[in-house]
């Protein structure tokens, strides 16, 4: 990556691109370089858990040497913001559980987003994890938890929360401590979405763009000379030279897409696709290698 200067990074990218194992691996290289990194995985999802074989809560733990991975549970996040106003945990707790607050925060918009900001404001102050990995959901979640600010200007101008959201703003658009990484594939679909989120992004002017990372790129299975050979072939090997044809014009089509990409004017970063099971360290070392 550009440097791991940044304390908060944000991922995202369209459903099945692989971004929570580029997270991983993000945190991977951190470490590698002497850093101290933390993934914060959002909502009900287990991936992390997933990739490290570790159980991963809503307190940080060490997942891999020197990588830590907390998953934000909504409900754990409402009992840290409740327990900052009343000073005692167990209140906290007690409050939370009221059918009638929990009927209020689940009718209430986009509360999750406001104790997740809020968590991820006091994270970053504490200073005891950098830099912090966000594994955000798919795009659209992503483009309204950057624009949460924006949803709140007309409806609070004063008060606690109104301070928060003020807070919470100013460090995601501090280009010096907030940073926004875009995850796609080499493929015309997830390239398109990424076009459209840029866009977005952009003009909103909410938050730094980071990088575009390329995931799963495929490397020309044959040389000019190969290429030259295969009508040759094609009489003896029929069935090997249409594969070969097969993957050689798959990896045209996506190095199209890369380049095409490039207009975004984004640092890219290409991660050829790996034959082997995720291998975190391999997957690392791709990423570092094109820093």
């Amino acid at each position: 990556m550009d440097s791991f200067a940044h304390p908060l990074q944000l991922v995202t990218g369209k459903g099945g691109v692989g971004k929570s194992s580029v997270v991983a691996a993000l945190a991977q290289g951190a470490a590698e370089a002497g850093k101290r990194p933390l993934i914060v995985e959002l909502g009900h999802r287990a991936t992390m858990e997933s990739i490290f074989g570790v159980p991963v809560g809503y307190r940080p733990r060490e997942v891999s040497p020197g990588v830590s991975a907390m998953n934000v549970a909504f409900e754990d996040a409402v009992v840290d913001y409740i327990a900052e106003q009343v000073r005692v945990r167990r209140l906290a707790q007690r409050i939370a559980r009221s059918s009638v607050l929990s009927r209020f925060l689940g009718a209430a918009p986009a509360v999750s987003e406001v104790v997740t900001l809020r968590l991820l404001q006091r994270l970053v102050d504490a200073g005891e994890y950098a830099p912090i990995f966000v594994d955000l959901d798919a795009t659209g979640h992503a483009r309204m938890f950057l624009s949460l600010p924006e949803v709140f200007d007309g409806l609070v101008e004063s008060g606690p929360l109104r301070a928060l959201l003020d807070r919470t703003t100013e460090l995601l658009r501090d280009p010096a401590r907030s940073v926004l990484h875009l995850v796609t594939l080499p493929s015309a679909l997830p390239a398109q979405e990424t076009r459209e989120l840029h866009a977005a992004l952009r003009d909103a002017n909410q938050i730094a763009l980071g990088a575009l990372i390329v995931n799963r790129v495929p490397r020309e299975p044959l040389g000019p000379r190969d290429v030259a050979q295969l009508d040759t072939w094609a009489a003896e090997h029929p069935g090997d030279v249409a594969l070969a044809r097969q993957e050689q014009q798959r990896a045209v089509d996506a190095r199209d897409v890369v380049e095409s990409l490039r207009a975004l004017s984004l640092r890219v970063i290409e991660v050829p696709e790996l034959d082997a099971p995720l291998d975190l360290l391999a997957l690392a070392r791709a990423l570092r290698s094109d820093a």
